[in-house]
């Protein structure tokens, strides 16, 4: 396992997608949430919009591990509403209508959280230096390391 990696991250659903959607394949995305989640030193942080998703998302691919999965995902994080100063800060760096967006890149943008998603519309938040943003493939390699394949 590497060493350090951010022990404070924000983990967009498109992970969790990527995780739950097969569960038996036992993916690298799923070995990732599994260490996030067993991890002491880490401390994940949401909101609601990300608890709706993360919800309607197990609902959608409904199996047990998903359920066992979300249920102790929720019980970890660490949830507060983004302030609207931040969410402000980002609305010019995400495409018009992705309301659920904003609010992801301003919990970061308020907790310092490192977000970790593959999703292309936080490339501007990100290059502007709002927030810390890993790719799957990223994060994998920094909490995994030499274990990812």
């Amino acid at each position: 396992m590497a060493a350090a990696g951010p022990h404070l991250p924000f983990l967009d659903t498109n992970l969790l997608v990527s995780a739950i959607k097969s569960p038996g394949k036992g993916t690298e995305s799923l070995r990732l949430l599994l260490l996030l989640l067993a991890r002491g030193d880490v401390e994940l942080v949401g909101n609601p919009v990300l608890v709706e998703e993360y919800i309607r998302y197990a609902r959608e691919f409904a199996s047990p591990t998903a359920a066992r999965i979300v249920g102790v995902l929720l019980g970890k994080l660490r949830l507060l509403d983004p302030e609207e100063r931040f969410l402000r800060a980002c609305a010019p760096l995400l495409p018009a209508g992705q309301a659920a967006d904003c609010a992801q890149a301003a919990t970061c943008l308020q907790t310092g959280a490192v977000l970790i998603s593959g999703d292309r519309h936080f490339d501007r938040v990100a290059r502007a230096g709002l927030v810390r943003r890993l790719t799957i493939s990223e994060a994998i390699h920094a909490f995994l390391g030499e274990d990812a394949k």
